[in-house]
């Protein structure tokens, strides 16, 4: 360090004239603010004078950070981003002999030293740099999602071999004990890699986590629209401190791993409170987790943004405006049923209006909507639920799921004494619902007088609108495509090349696709007489009933999403 003051170096560089720097020191005084602020204030320097006057009374280098500066992950994570916007500083290079480089605005900042010192436990040795770049820097290098992969690889390289192998001697029992699962869960490369997976999980939209180990290895998947990929996994040898940390998260037996097993938690990510519903399942060659990601900000609850549109959308609501009768919701697991409903809800909430659920269980919660949990372990089921709800003078009526008799009759009875009722059923299509709530015991008579309108739904993947580009799809789809919808030869085809944007897979977001079955007296009779489900289907198409085939393939000619997609989720043909 020079003798030489701050206004004395800027003289002697040519930055500044003698009376400036008069001036300067008199509003120094009188403000009580550094020189180097003054200075600035009055445009007399620049950032960059200032910061290499002190690298030249300090010695200490300066540092320009200009655009082709990085930082890589395992400097990032040494100080936090809290800290490094608060200081104004970087953390440049960690040294052998415990040292930290750490690249500064004001050096002289004895606060912030401290600050790092306590965080790392490394001796600082002071650089210097402008505010404006190092602002830079940190908006770059500590957006979080930017190093989540990089920083999960780097984890699984670097750390994770710190940790002692757990051998299983047999299906559901360890060489270790729990308080030694405690210890392990707790290590810092198993909480990393913890938060930086479901940080990972939120950024790129996905739904679940899959945690599934094998005799040697371990398999982590993502499900994002729809379809499962692999990210970085870690080593077997940690496997089983992951499972215990997410258990320890989800308040679950650490101990039991030869039942399967239930669990729920919550995560903060950026200013978003994240629930994760957790399910635990022995297999032979360990626990196989699955985290159910329910992030708030992520459901889709208005029905234009679903796929409802045009007159599909004003019959839809039509609908929902009558004062009793049940619609119903069709289509497998993972179709998107239940979020359909969920903004049927959010368009009926009114303060002049009752709508109660009952969820098994309740994944999303909606404010002005009351909501209630099954609760099958005390008996708190469906059908319990139901019969007290209708005591609550409801108007409108959620059920998750009409899966046995003594539900679907309870409902049909609510709807005709007044409530409007809204349910899932697992059909394929939406005429064979009539056979399936034959099949579980309902009456003719009660499915005709009660069910308004059937809806089945699938999810298609829509084209990345980034990376949109025309193509010639597959012969194979193709040729099945054209002899369905000869007309199809004069449309023009589109995928997705592959982008950043989309993780190159083409596809960015999901879609619904409906088949819609209002339901009159036409077929109110034809269910009464018992009809099956093919003179039912004839005579809703012949009708005007657009099948899930032929709204996917409105969905092809309007370049929203593919043939493949279309094709993979119903059967293609006028008859399906």
């Amino acid at each position: 360090m020079t003798s030489d003051k701050l206004g004395d170096i800027l003289v002697a560089d040519g930055k500044l004239s003698e009376s400036q720097l008069s001036h300067a020191v008199e509003n120094h005084k009188q403000s009580g603010k550094l020189l180097g602020e003054v200075l600035l204030e009055l445009n007399y320097v620049t950032s960059k004078d200032i910061a290499l006057a002190l690298s030249h009374q300090l010695d200490i280098p300066y540092f320009e950070l200009g655009e082709d500066f990085r930082l890589e992950p395992e400097e990032v994570r040494l100080i936090p981003k809290t800290i490094a916007s608060r200081f104004c500083l970087l953390p440049l290079k960690r040294e052998k002999g415990h040292t930290l480089t750490v690249i500064m605005r004001d050096p002289l900042d004895l606060q912030a030293l401290d600050t790092v010192r306590s965080l790392t436990n490394l001796e600082v040795h002071k650089a210097v740099s402008t505010e404006e770049r190092i602002t830079t820097v940190i908006e770059k290098f500590y957006r979080k999602e930017a190093h989540i992969e990089s920083d999960l690889r780097d984890l699984v390289d670097l750390e994770t071999g710190q940790i002692e192998e757990i051998r299983e001697d047999e299906i559901g029992e360890s060489a270790v004990d729990s308080d030694q699962l405690l210890v392990l869960a707790n290590d810092a490369p198993v909480v990393r890699f913890v938060n930086l997976l479901l940080m990972q999980a939120v950024r790129d939209r996905a739904s679940d986590i899959h945690f599934e180990p094998r005799e040697k290895t371990v398999s982590i998947r993502l499900r994002v629209d729809g379809r499962l990929r692999e990210v970085t996994p870690p080593p077997k040898s940690i496997y089983q401190a992951i499972v215990t940390r997410i258990k320890i998260l989800s308040e679950m037996d650490i101990a039991e791993r030869r039942l399967p097993l239930d669990g729920r938690m919550k995560f903060k990510y950026q200013d978003r409170v994240i629930d994760v519903r957790v399910s635990s399942l022995p297999e032979i060659h360990g626990e196989k987790m699955v985290l159910r990601i329910l992030d708030r900000a992520s459901l889709v609850v208005d029905m234009e943004d679903i796929g409802f549109e045009g007159e599909m959308l004003k019959r839809f609501q039509r609908t929902l405006k009558l004062p009793n009768g049940i619609v119903l919701l069709t289509g497998p697991t993972g179709s998107g049923k239940t979020t359909t409903l969920y903004s049927a809800l959010n368009y009926l909430k009114s303060p002049e209006v009752n709508i109660q659920t009952v969820e098994d269980p309740v994944e999303y919660q909606i404010d002005g909507i009351n909501q209630m949990p099954t609760k099958d372990k005390i008996g708190l089921t469906f059908a319990k639920a139901l019969r007290s709800i209708l005591r609550q003078d409801p108007d409108v009526i959620l059920i998750g799921e009409m899966r046995d008799l003594e539900t679907a009759e309870i409902a049909m009875q609510a709807s005709l004494t007044g409530h409007l009722v809204l349910s899932t059923l697992h059909t394929n299509d939406a005429t064979t619902a009539f056979s399936r709530l034959h099949d579980i015991g309902v009456l003719p008579y009660l499915t005709a007088a009660t069910l308004k309108l059937v809806i089945a739904q699938r999810l298609v993947r829509k084209i990345c609108p980034h990376c949109k580009e025309a193509c010639q799809p597959a012969h194979d789809h193709l040729d099945v495509f054209l002899a369905a919808y000869p007309e199809a030869k004069k449309w023009t085809f589109y995928r997705g090349a592959g982008c950043e944007k989309c993780g190159h897979r083409g596809y960015l977001g999901r879609r619904a696709i409906f088949e819609f079955l209002e339901v009159n007296d036409t077929i109110r009779q034809m269910v009464m007489e018992n009809a099956g489900d093919v003179a039912l289907r004839r005579h809703a198409t012949k009708n005007g009933m657009e099948t899930l085939s032929q709204y996917g393939a409105r969905m092809v000619e309007r370049g929203i999403t593919t043939i493949d997609e279309v094709m993979a989720v119903c059967p293609v043909g006028e008859s399906q």
